[in-house]
């Protein structure tokens, strides 16, 4: 594929983003356009770990900032086929998604062509997809910023990387622990049924594909994903099983911080293993599990870390002040108040196409 080739396929998946508000170009002098594009999503743990990295690494983006969800008559923006398209070509010999096991990652869960994170360099002509892959991607071809993989530690990097993509953090998200279900209530109102009008977009999508046949097969590839994801989150004994594992999750990074008196997870300097820590943490305390290391002191450590983490400029620029990547959570003190809640709902409505909400 040339050039011209490539830039058409990026070019006509952009042609939907056009607010300003979530699409925009960040780090950049107001020089020329960046070389990365990078689609992702406010919410979106697997986004967080990207825009981490680019914050780190100062690293200049255009950045597409996509709706992901259902909502009213809207498709959400990564089921567009302009935008599949884009996605499938960094997934060449790679299986689509054929389960759900409530973690996100390609190694665990195949791949995905509807969701975020998606990274474009238009300089190598490259589509890049999964959020360990785009890291580690921007981390090797960017020497700017925070070194975040140090030579000799790769293979010590990737032992923690892997333990947090095989956490089940999907699952907390959309399913509640039958035992009692302590998820913010807006989580719980909006994401309740939420795989069935997924499908519905699905389906609307493919009526409109039919004379292309790698675009139908992704959709078809999501609606077995989502019909596996609602077999999961509603059977008791699955959802028991993946809260225990969180639980355990948070041992993990107890018995490794015990390995060495450094202040981060693999010793004193910050690292790859730390962004991904950082959001991983951060969404079990905004879901209701920061109780795995704030009561009974089990895991002082866990505790101990975290307080650095969650004051980490990068974290804070990339998920904590990021617009509408958490909203109101009763075990977020600061995402809890009056003015945060007003923060919140306002930026969710400049987020929104609302022409499109309303219309179709």
């Amino acid at each position: 594929m040339n050039k011209k080739e490539f830039d058409a396929i990026v070019d006509a998946a952009n042609a939907h983003l056009t607010n300003s508000f979530k699409n925009r170009v960040i780090g950049s002098d107001g020089g020329a356009t960046p070389r990365f594009e990078v689609y992702h999503s406010a919410p979106s743990l697997c986004s967080h770990k990207v825009r981490t990295v680019l914050a780190e690494k100062q690293i200049p983006h255009v950045s597409h900032d996509m709706q992901i969800m259902p909502l009213g008559k809207a498709v959400p923006q990564n089921y567009r086929p302009s935008y599949v398209r884009m996605r499938l070509l960094g997934g060449e010999g790679k299986s689509f998604a054929s389960g759900y096991t409530g973690a996100s990652s390609v190694e665990t869960q195949g791949f995905d062509p509807c969701v975020v994170p998606t990274l474009v360099d238009r300089e190598k002509q490259r589509v890049v997809i999964d959020s360990s892959e785009i890291c580690k991607y921007l981390e090797n071809e960017c020497d700017t910023g925070t070194r975040l993989v140090p030579e000799g530690m790769e293979a010590a990097i990737q032992t923690q990387i892997d333990i947090i993509d095989r956490a089940p953090h999907v699952a907390m998200l959309y399913g509640a622990n039958p035992d009692g279900d302590v998820r913010p209530e807006g989580l719980r109102k909006g994401i309740t049924g939420v795989q069935a009008r997924k499908i519905v977009k699905l389906r609307q999508m493919m009526s409109e594909v039919r004379e292309d046949p790698d675009v139908l097969a992704a959709y078809e590839s999501k609606i077995a994903k989502e019909e596996g994801s609602a077999d999961f989150v509603a059977t008791p004994e699955k959802m028991r099983q993946a809260y225990a594992a969180m639980e355990a999750h948070a041992d993990d990074l107890e018995q490794q911080l015990a390995t060495h008196s450094g202040a981060w997870s693999m010793g004193e300097d910050f690292t790859m293993a730390d962004v991904m820590w950082s959001v991983s943490l951060f969404r079990l305390k905004w879901i209701g599990l920061g109780y795995c290391w704030e009561q009974g002191g089990a895991r002082p450590r866990v505790a101990s870390y975290v307080d650095r983490a969650f004051k980490r400029p990068s974290f804070r620029s990339a998920v904590f002040d990021w617009p509408r990547a958490y909203g109101p959570s009763q075990h977020v003190p600061e995402k809890f108040t009056p003015q945060a809640k007003r923060r919140f709902f306002i930026d969710m409505v400049r987020g929104m196409n609302l022409r499109e909400v309303f219309l179709g």
